[in-house]
């Protein structure tokens, strides 16, 4: 935005500008404006040892990273355009580089949302790589990105250990029911829900203040603060937009970057949620179906794909509210959760709509009569599979009406989306958009229409262009053939618009969240860029890796990848401790997931 200065203010701006270009007094101080963040720049950042509490984590830090682990919270404006006003605090956790003569950088993590919390991840991926086996080619990357990088984590403004945004109301209001019912009530519901977390979170007087642009600005004071001239970065799921955006306000101090499973720069998170909506849908019909069908054995579900995708339509509207909040559909290690669901919700669904008067223990009683399988340790896994989902459908059935009660993590990304960028204002458009949707994506597409931003009042930033990205030089993207969170089309035309960007494709395989994935294809090229600065070709195709219990991998035509990238076979673990790697990896997985379910609206 253009500033106009008054007549005679732009008169004495002229005359200067004529006196030095001609030379002037040249004993003549110098005068410059005062910068407007000395204070936030030239802060101390006092690194102190933290509970290992702060990341929800039980016992003392791991003795990997113990002597490693610091944190620390900085102040930054509420404003960056009027940094004179209110402060706010970030935190932020550091594991300092194993060899800090030998140290490339720090390395700073964001998980997605908007509104996850990132602060873990710094310590997650420390222990983790700290795990890995000096004799495997691949653990020897990871080890020497432990050694060479103090690896950063930080709570974005709005969640986590920062200032939380929190909004709260003590309106009470019915949940709407499942937003496959298109019936003008429980529309109306959804738009009702909708509109009351609105109102509540723009109650709070931060709430302005959370969005990319100023999110970015924090990014760039904590790179300046930790001395590093060029800001290192992994970013997941919405952390590919903060990233971008990032390269965009500062295209020369952009060093390493990864954007891992990307939203599409290109667009707008009203894109991103109905990308989610289509992405998803076609995990559970083209890869969880036909993965439950090769495996009737385990599963009893029977062969038949096109039966169990019409599962999903033969249940009671509160089973199909419970499966599409709560399937895990996010990363394939989660696959045989997603198909135990299914099958509890299949046969919860049956005896609830065979015993309507039944209450929740005469279920229980009718699922224990039951054998789901011949062989007994797989009929126990079943059994127990089914009393879960039968012990949630109650407990979801008995909810009455709340307060609007909007956590960190849900009111910073309520507030991001509607600050970020415009939806498109008209009511009917939405419900519209559901209505179809409901019908060509059963799982969530009627939840198009609950969207909080028609009634925020409009975008606040202007977000930059792709061409601005593209100025940034070399980023490196990793994107999954069938990523159900952010759709691979939008991450493909964002990669089609910055020359200079490389790209890593993982093809059959819908994980949410990548890297680090366990192949040499997907990791070393990742690593080889941050430890070595290598440049990977324009795309590098990668096979993924078979679902449990397949020989090979399958695409969403439960085609088995005969001509396409070459499938790595089984390679050793480049952990020393495999197991305790696993475990850390589902920690790493679940932050990043659990975010990327974020666009999905209510």
């Amino acid at each position: 935005m253009s500033v106009l200065l008054p007549a005679r203010r732009l008169g004495v701006v002229c005359l200067s500008v004529l006196l030095a270009a001609c030379g002037g007094d040249s004993s003549d101080p110098v005068t410059t404006a005062p910068d407007p963040l000395a204070k936030y720049r030239s802060q101390t950042v006092q690194w102190r040892d933290c509970d290992p509490s702060i990341i929800g984590q039980e016992g003392d830090w791991p003795d990997a990273i113990a002597d490693r682990v610091s944190c620390a919270d900085i102040r930054v404006p509420q404003d960056y355009a009027a940094p004179g006003g209110d402060d706010l605090s970030v935190a932020m956790l550091r594991v300092t580089a194993e060899q800090p003569d030998r140290k490339l950088g720090a390395l700073f993590f964001n998980p997605g949302g908007p509104g996850g919390d990132g602060l873990g991840l710094a310590a997650h991926f420390g222990e983790l790589w700290r795990n890995a086996d000096p004799d495997d080619a691949l653990g020897g990357q990871y080890l020497a990105l432990s050694r060479r990088y103090d690896l950063i984590g930080f709570s974005p403004r709005g969640t986590g250990a920062s200032s939380a945004l929190i909004c709260e109301s003590n309106e009470l209001t019915p949940q709407p029911a499942f937003h496959g019912d298109r019936s003008p009530d429980n529309v109306d519901a959804l738009l009702r829900y909708s509109e009351l977390e609105a109102r509540t979170c723009k109650k709070n007087p931060m709430a302005p203040y959370i969005n990319t642009e100023q999110t970015v600005r924090d990014l760039d004071l904590m790179r300046h603060l930790v001395g590093q001239a060029r800001l290192d970065y992994i970013g997941f799921s919405y952390g590919t937009w903060l990233g971008a955006w990032y390269a965009a306000r500062f295209p020369d101090r952009v060093g390493r970057m990864l954007l891992d499973s990307n939203m599409n720069f290109t667009g707008d998170f009203s894109d991103a949620s109905a990308g989610q909506v289509r992405s998803l849908q076609r995990v559970l019909d083209g890869i969880v179906a036909p993965y439950a069908a090769r495996h009737p054995e385990r599963y009893g579900l029977g062969t038949s794909v096109d039966a169990i995708r019409d599962l999903f339509g033969r249940l009671p509207d509160p089973m199909k509210q419970l499966l599409s909040e709560n399937i895990p559909l996010n990363t394939s290690d989660a696959v045989e959760d997603a198909v135990y669901m299914l099958k509890g919700a299949s046969e919860v669904g049956d005896l609830v709509q065979a015993n309507p008067d039944a209450d929740e223990a005469r279920i229980h009683e009718l699922i224990d009569q039951d054998d789901y399988a011949t062989d007994p340790q797989v009929n126990e896994t079943l059994t127990k599979a089914v009393h879960a989902v039968a012990t949630e459908y109650f407990k979801a059935l008995a909810a009455g009406p709340e307060p609007i009660r909007v956590n960190r993590e849900e009111a910073t990304y309520t507030a991001v989306v509607c600050n970020d960028a415009p939806v498109n204002p008209a009511r009917d458009y939405w419900v519209q958009l559901g209505d179809e949707y409901a019908v060509e994506y059963p799982l969530n597409g009627g939840s198009i229409t609950g969207q909080p931003c028609l009634f925020w009042g409009g975008a606040n930033v202007d977000k930059p262009s792709i061409e601005a990205v593209a100025r940034a030089g070399t980023v490196l993207m990793v994107q999954s053939e069938y990523d159900a969170l952010t759709i691979t089309e939008g991450a493909l035309e964002m990669f089609d618009r910055l020359p200079n960007a490389r790209l890593v494709f993982v093809d059959d395989e819908y994980s949410h969240g990548i890297f680090p994935y366990g192949t040499e294809c997907v990791d070393s090229p990742v690593a080889g860029y941050f430890i070595d600065g290598e440049v990977p070709p324009r795309r590098t195709d990668c096979g993924g890796k078979p679902l449990p219990g397949d020989s090979s991998t399958h695409d969403a035509r439960a085609r088995s990848l005969t001509t396409g990238p070459e499938t790595e076979t089984a390679r050793p673990s480049p952990y020393l401790d495999p197991e305790r790697a696993e475990e850390v990896r589902g920690r790493i997985g679940d932050i990043i997931g659990n975010q990327g379910r974020r666009f999905r609206a209510h």
